[in-house]
């Protein structure tokens, strides 16, 4: 760790900047950390200053996926790196996990919730009974499907967007996060499909005072999720390269950022510098405190990297490097059920079916 940063800075940096009150319900920081230093971050007021919020609902559902809140965010005026422009969440009312697809085209907005749909009844053996969502026409698609199936269709009145609230704050909130990490990694708006994901990824491993200081992650799973994969986003880092051609003399490693967790992958999903395309690597150095898109660094004074000051990452799985087409996903867990919260669904951004996530990046 870099000297004159404290622990709970650096915890900060990688959970998306959450506040300190957070911070400390977390086993795995508090346990190991001192108070976080007096210094202001510049990069929370920029990502959170807001207005009023929206009233708290005192309805709440009794189980999970009695009640799930929709919500289509879009379109953005840039697309995403793997093409999106629009967004689709899906939030379970009970724990709080968020799910998150990126969306191409509005049109998809029926495949991915029949694959949601499909993923909660085999992977938690539940029957989702009732969708609200607003008023917006985006959803009539599913109506016969919602009759068909004894699911009840709640919307909202026209105009009162609070009547839908718990999915609107919950935009807010992955939006708060994703811009944090976009300003703390300087990165380019191509990015922000990754920022989104990561976003949610975080949220759902993120303690929230609605669940008494519990994450979206131990309401479904009964257990706390683990942290020890977690870096802080859009920091520098090289991964191994395995694609040297038998050439003795070429580069052993790539210089990449660090850009989320990919779901279904024991490894980072990170993007190379120099060929400009997505990779996945479970051999990874980070340097956590280094930021390739900072144009403002002054690199003519830096301190030159010292490897013990780092420390390359081994999470003990097969080497797995590749090219990652589409769009990011959130990150693999280390066990089946990590996987199923992972930071977001998402589709490959061509009408195809998108990676039933749960791996899911479940925010709360």
């Amino acid at each position: 760790m870099v000297e004159g940063d404290s622990t709970m800075d650096l915890w900060h940096k990688r959970l998306g900047h959450p506040s300190e009150k957070v911070l400390k319900f977390i086993p795995h920081v508090s346990q190991h950390s001192r108070s976080k230093n007096n210094r202001p971050c510049d990069v929370c007021p920029r990502a959170k200053q807001h207005r009023d919020s929206f009233p708290l609902s005192e309805n709440n559902a009794a189980s999970l996926f009695e009640l799930v809140h929709c919500d289509l965010w879009g379109s953005y005026r840039t697309r995403s790196s793997c093409g999106a422009q629009y967004y689709l969440t899906i939030v379970d009312d009970y724990s709080r996990a968020v799910w998150v697809y990126l969306l191409c085209n509005k049109t998809e907005i029926e495949t991915m919730f029949l694959n949601f749909v499909a993923f909660v009844d085999r992977q938690f053996d539940k029957k989702i009974k009732k969708v609200r969502s607003d008023n917006g026409t985006e959803f009539n698609c599913l109506r016969d499907y919602f009759f068909n199936n004894g699911i009840v269709f709640e919307t909202s009145c026209v105009g009162t967007p609070q009547q839908n609230g718990r999915v609107e704050r919950k935009h807010q909130h992955i939006m708060n996060v994703a811009r944090a990490l976009r300003f703390q990694g300087h990165l380019p708006m191509q990015f922000w499909g990754e920022c989104v994901l990561t976003a949610c990824y975080l949220i759902n491993r993120t303690p929230s005072s609605v669940l008494n200081y519990k994450t979206p992650y131990e309401k479904l799973f009964g257990k706390v999720p683990k942290f020890h994969n977690m870096k802080i986003f859009g920091c520098l880092c090289y991964a191994h390269n395995q694609r040297r051609d038998g050439d003795k003399f070429a580069s052993r490693s790539r210089k990449c950022i660090f850009v989320g967790y990919p779901y279904g992958k024991k490894g980072w999903k990170l993007y190379d510098l120099e060929s400009k395309e997505y990779i996945v690597s479970r051999d990874v150095k980070f340097y956590e405190h280094e930021f390739p898109f900072d144009v403002q660094l002054d690199t003519t004074h830096s301190t030159p990297f010292i490897d013990s000051e780092y420390v390359t990452e081994d999470i003990g799985f097969e080497t797995y490097d590749a090219s990652f087409e589409g769009g990011g996903a959130s990150m693999a867990l280390q066990d089946n059920e990590q996987t199923q919260l992972q930071g977001g669904l998402h589709g490959d951004c061509n009408g195809a079916d998108v990676a039933a996530n749960e791996g899911l990046s479940v925010s709360g």
